[in-house]
């Protein structure tokens, strides 16, 4: 009976582990047929694995924090026009702007990250995640050196272009690896991050424009990159992708690295080959990507995180950053827009921060209604404010006003500019993550170019007013969005969110009511199993 119980959990655990019997286990197994026997686990085991867990945890922390430098380094040119534009403008002897060039100027970058993006599919696929970032920081060196020493508009543009093609490599593989090292239960938390990382560049990039010249602004941000390459060289590729290229011993000791134990990282490995044998046994080998982006199970999540993008685009999100100090100069007079703009880049990274920590105690869909109508309500609030105030004479509680607005709007908005990226992290199919990813971020920054590139003109068209109209009601249509297309993902593992998808609803309030939340615990099998097993005994 005794080697039959050993069978049983070894299926379990590796035998090269051991474990220290305990006196008056032996015992008849009389658990279910649905629950394994074994041996009961003492008190040393389970704060082994209590230490292991939180050895994983720390790691999977610290290989996020690498990625999350670059992201700050990809951040920076983002912001970085609300830096050079207001130079450029108040020194035109050096480098003569107009309107037209500026704008190509702050477009420039939205349409360079399109081509960037389109390239870290296939890349992130065939180099792999960890390498795919650090692709990224080459043309990231270039770009910023050559705007450090640029003397033209052509220079400009083309040092901007290949700064942009950077952000578009890093964006997608980013978000995978994130998504693809982290347990369930930290998911929440850490895929949001790359979020709080581009909102702490752009707040680093207006505030190093305050006090130093463009041109030194651009030397100091090569700094980020270079610590990110030495933080990325140290850290694993993802195991899925490990596995899924035929590397199965670097993808168990990457687990064992990323989860803290063998013991959970061989049986989330067992799980993670089984799921990609049925995968290969059900998918045809000459299946191309867009054969396999028309399945049901990834039509559904490319629709939903397409409208998703479009919506929060013109929601105002990136336009605020790209136009910061423009915007605020509207408001009123007699105070210093670049510490306005600072104010909003600073209030956006604290509310970058709260909302990944919210993410771990509350429902994705309500966070993203909730912004939804907070973001619309501030905007129609501050173009009824203008509007009011069109023909009067500025007063200084204008600035009060619309700057109140203004904060309110960044406070609910910031939620909506973080959820694309793990919208991406979390929705796609395991075959199709890595390039779909990738050819996502590139249709939304291209209509984000758009948007950019003729924004000037609708805010000479619309006025300052009308265009925030524009932003509420974009905000109140993603919500109604929302509310009738996006599934809760909060607690769920990766491939529980891809069985979702391949059910036949398209409605989340058609959805499946067995589809419940899961809060996954690590290595809570061997706890659970051990409280039975007492039980059993106990009887």
């Amino acid at each position: 009976m005794s080697h039959n119980r050993d069978e049983e959990y070894s299926k379990f655990v590796p035998h090269k582990l051991s474990y220290y019997v305990a006196p008056g286990s032996e015992f008849q197994c009389k658990l279910p047929k649905s629950q394994h026997c074994g041996r009961k686990l003492s008190t040393i085991d389970e704060q082994d694995h209590d230490a292991a867990n939180r050895r994983g945890m720390i790691n999977q922390v610290l290989a996020t924090c690498a990625v999350l430098l670059l992201s700050a380094g990809c951040g920076m040119p983002i912001g970085y026009s609300a830096v050079l534009l207001p130079q450029l403008s108040a020194n035109s002897t050096e480098i003569p702007i107009t309107v037209s060039t500026g704008s190509w100027i702050a477009s420039v970058h939205s349409l360079a990250t399109p081509i960037g993006s389109l390239m870290s599919g296939p890349l992130a696929d065939y180099l792999g995640r960890r390498k795919t970032l650090l692709v990224s920081v080459i043309p990231l060196f270039l770009g910023w050196c050559t705007m450090a020493m640029s003397h033209s508009v052509k220079a400009l543009i083309f040092a901007r272009f290949l700064c942009g093609f950077a952000t578009g490599i890093l964006g997608g593989p980013g978000q995978v690896y994130i998504a693809e090292t982290a347990e369930p239960n930290l998911r929440s938390l850490l895929i949001g991050a790359p979020y709080v990382a581009y909102s702490c560049g752009i707040l680093l990039v207006y505030s190093l424009g305050t006090m130093l010249y463009w041109r030194t602004v651009a030397w100091c941000a090569n700094i980020l990159p270079a610590l990110a390459v030495v933080a990325i060289i140290c850290i694993p590729e993802t195991p899925a992708w490990l596995l899924r290229n035929g590397h199965e011993k670097r993808a168990l000791q990457a687990l064992t690295f990323l989860r803290g134990s063998e013991i959970g990282a061989q049986k989330e490995l067992n799980d993670m080959r089984q799921r990609l044998d049925k995968e290969r046994a059900t998918t045809r080998t000459n299946e191309n990507i867009f054969t396999l982006c028309c399945q049901r199970v990834a039509v559904k999540p490319l629709f939903i995180v397409i409208v998703f993008s479009l919506l929060q685009m013109f929601s105002g999100t990136f336009i605020v950053i790209f136009y910061a100090m423009d915007i605020v100069s509207e408001f009123g007079e007699g105070f210093d827009t670049k510490h306005a703009a600072i104010w909003t880049a600073a209030v956006r990274v604290i509310c970058c921060m709260i909302f990944c920590g919210i993410l771990l105690f509350v429902r994705r869909r309500l966070i993203m209604i909730l912004s939804g109508i907070g973001s619309g309500l501030f905007c129609l609030a501050l173009s009824v404010f203008l509007y009011m105030r069109v023909g009067q004479p500025k007063m200084p509680y204008d600035v009060l006003v619309a700057g109140g607005c203004l904060l309110g709007y960044i406070v609910f908005n910031t939620a909506l500019m973080v959820m694309p990226g793990i919208m991406i992290g979390e929705l796609f199919p395991a075959r199709i993550r890595g390039r779909t990813a990738g050819g996502v971020f590139a249709s939304m920054n291209v209509a984000l170019f758009i948007f950019a590139k003729f924004f000037p003109s609708l805010q000479t068209w619309l006025k300052m007013r009308g265009v925030f109209l524009v932003f509420a009601v974009s905000s109140f249509l993603l919500t109604l969005f929302m509310c009738l297309f996006q599934p809760e993902t909060k607690g769920r593992s990766l491939e529980h969110i891809e069985d979702y998808f391949n059910g036949n609803n398209w409605l989340w309030f058609k959805r499946d009511r067995g589809y419940k939340s899961v809060k996954l615990m690590p290595l809570q099998p061997l706890k659970e199993d051990n409280k039975a097993l007492n039980s059993a005994e106990h009887a």
